[in-house]
């Protein structure tokens, strides 16, 4: 039986549909809107739920997307197949920092909780690097298209610690989990990152990137930017014994950048073709 995907036209959506494809396990996508979804419809070994909504949707698509939708996904495919959900670090934030998008996701991970076959929950981290969707919004991806744009990454003028995940790492560990008998380190979720990096040498690799690839030389400024929504970065152990388990090669922060410089470049040059 295959491997059913949602939200496979996303960001993450659609990195998992391309490992699925590229490693020769049959997929079902498209399953149309999950929440009309009719009890026992779907027939499938296992689910990898990646459909959501952002922070920038309006707080009752948000909490639609992530939350509601949940159930009826469950009773379609009903009790036995392994549930991997596509979950957010959002819900570790303290109660005074939580937001719409935290909260939905909380209730998410609780819905998925009530499953009684095989629960995967893996609590994403900013996702970066190229996938079939595109590029996506991660902050690797908006500085590197300030460098091409302005020539210019702003940086914070305090210290800042960030981390950041490839998609296609992430997809790969995803499509591994829905294996019952893979060993799943720990108790609970797993927080999928790289661990902690430091901002402004990050926005150096960026600009070292962009010059390698177009030969610009990129200027980094000091300035005052706002506070992240998201939580410090996570203990990358559980991730990196995960990723053992899975069999999966870890990709470094410096090639995703790299990747991301050169799609950026490359979506350039085609749009300026177009013009």
């Amino acid at each position: 039986m295959s491997v059913a995907v949602t939200g496979s036209r996303g960001y993450l959506g659609s990195a998992v549909r391309h490992h699925l494809r590229s490693v020769g396990t049959p997929y079902q996508a498209g399953l149309g809107r999950l929440e009309g979804l009719a009890p026992g419809s779907v027939r499938c070994r296992a689910v990898i739920h990646c459909a959501g909504a952002l922070r920038s949707r309006p707080a009752h698509e948000i909490w639609h997307a992530n939350a509601a939708v949940l159930a009826p996904l469950l009773r379609a495919i009903g009790p036995d197949p392994v549930v991997v959900l596509a979950s957010s670090r959002a819900v570790t934030a303290p109660p005074d920092q939580q937001d719409v998008y935290g909260l939905s996701k909380r209730a998410a991970e609780q819905a998925a909780a009530l499953h009684p076959g095989p629960l995967r929950i893996i609590r994403m981290t900013v996702l970066a690097g190229p996938s079939p969707a595109g590029l996506g919004g991660s902050f690797v991806s908006r500085m590197t298209d300030a460098a091409l744009r302005t020539g210019t990454i702003s940086i914070p003028s305090h210290d800042h610690r960030v981390d950041f995940l490839d998609v296609r790492e992430a997809s790969a560990v995803m499509a591994a989990v829905t294996d019952p008998s893979l060993a799943w380190p720990g108790q609970g979720p797993i927080d999928a990152t790289s661990g902690p990096l430091d901002l402004a040498a990050l926005a150096h690799a960026i600009a070292q990137a962009v010059r390698e690839t177009t030969g610009r030389r990129i200027r980094l400024t000091r300035t005052c930017l706002p506070s992240s929504r998201h939580p410090p970065p996570a203990d990358p152990a559980q991730w990196a014994a995960l990723c053992a388990h899975a069999g999966v090669t870890p990709r470094p922060s410096l090639s995703t950048i790299r990747d991301t410089v050169h799609a950026h470049v490359t979506a350039r040059e085609k749009s300026n073709d177009r013009d």
